[in-house]
């Protein structure tokens, strides 16, 4: 991100100015943890004014997809103002960012519903020719993130030595969620909004029952508690197709941790924060590597939050568990992943 400063010759000191830019450019680090998405602007804008009894006025904004964030403060000197308004600032934008999340959540699941034009009444009505086409419509939209999900959660458990899923092609996986939801959705056609979780709950079963073959793990895909995982000196994730590669080999992207607001207003040294926004894929792996160590059930509601973008509701009917449980492990995980990456 970039900032832009606006009557900076308000401050007529030079030792003024540059004490402002000195703050600044530590703040602008921290504010470029924003994902990109949750932006419709990639400008901090900071305005500096003086009142009629000479009182310095400093505003500072930036622009999200919830609108316009602000925050001003006023004070004798440009010391007694900064860097207490930038922090300020960043605690506010903080808490911006989980109502921005929550919003892309429901959003992201309602636009394409709402161009289907579709209601309750005339969904029950449909014919079988005409649901197998509006099914045909809906699945590819989903496909993408299912594929994501079963990916994981299959090098999760290869990761953890569950040996039963060692030779699973993820794509055989998918192929059978997608049969079992079809005949759901044929009975339930009405509920189409629902799909996603059909789908994810479908995903656990099969894994669950592929276990449930070999009597010899006599454990369930999501009970595992793995100790040795932080013990591997590489640790994997996946490309876009179903292979497992190797994290410094990846890109950069931008996508949603669920630990930006955490960054941004965190107190950490300047020079922790200069070095993950330098480079993101870093900060990947270190969420990474923190999370192959928790048990597979934390694992993939973590996932489903952050990187799928599911509402707690639908992950509490998915997981079968109560909506609080399911914030309690998402807060508990963000608290594990402060204290491993500031400590």
């Amino acid at each position: 991100m970039e900032y832009r400063v606006r009557n900076l010759d308000k401050l007529e000191n030079s030792q003024d100015r540059n004490y402002l830019e000195k703050h600044l450019e530590k703040f602008i680090k921290k504010m470029s943890f924003i994902p990109k998405k949750y932006r419709k602007s990639n400008d901090i804008e900071v305005v500096i004014s003086q009142d009629k009894d000479h009182k310095i006025n400093i505003l500072v904004s930036a622009n999200l997809n919830t609108g316009i964030i602000s925050l001003e403060r006023s004070g004798d000197t440009v010391e007694e103002i900064v860097p207490n308004i930038f922090y300020n600032f960043t605690e506010k934008v903080a808490e911006e960012i989980k109502n921005i999340r929550t919003k892309y959540a429901i959003d992201k699941k309602n636009e394409f519903f709402e161009k289907l034009a579709l209601d309750k009444e005339n969904l029950k009505n449909l014919n079988e020719k005409e649901k197998a086409e509006l099914f045909k419509t809906i699945i590819p939209v989903f496909l993408h993130g299912l594929k994501g999900y079963i990916n994981r959660r299959i090098i999760s458990a290869k990761l953890a030595d569950l040996k039963s899923l060692s030779n699973v092609d993820p794509k055989d996986v998918v192929n059978e969620v997608v049969l079992r939801v079809h005949s759901i959705f044929n009975k339930e056609t009405e509920n189409i909004k629902d799909i996603n979780i059909w789908l994810i709950k479908e995903a656990d079963n099969v894994l669950n029952e592929i276990l449930d073959k070999n009597k010899t793990e006599n454990v369930s895909y999501e009970e595992l508690v793995n100790n040795e995982l932080g013990q591997l000196e590489e640790k994997f994730t996946v490309d876009g197709g179903f292979d497992l590669v190797m994290t410094d080999e990846l890109d950069e992207y931008d996508t949603d941790f669920g630990i930006e607001e955490i960054i941004i207003s965190s107190k950490g040294e300047n020079e922790f924060i200069e070095k993950l926004e330098k480079d993101k894929t870093s900060l990947k792996n270190k969420v990474y590597d923190e999370l192959i160590k928790l048990p597979l059930r934390y694992q993939s509601i973590y996932d489903l939050y952050f990187f799928e973008h599911m509402e707690i509701d639908e992950i509490a009917k998915i997981k079968k568990i109560e909506p609080l449980e399911v914030e309690a492990i998402i807060i508990s995980i963000k608290e594990l992943l402060t204290e491993k990456l500031f400590n």
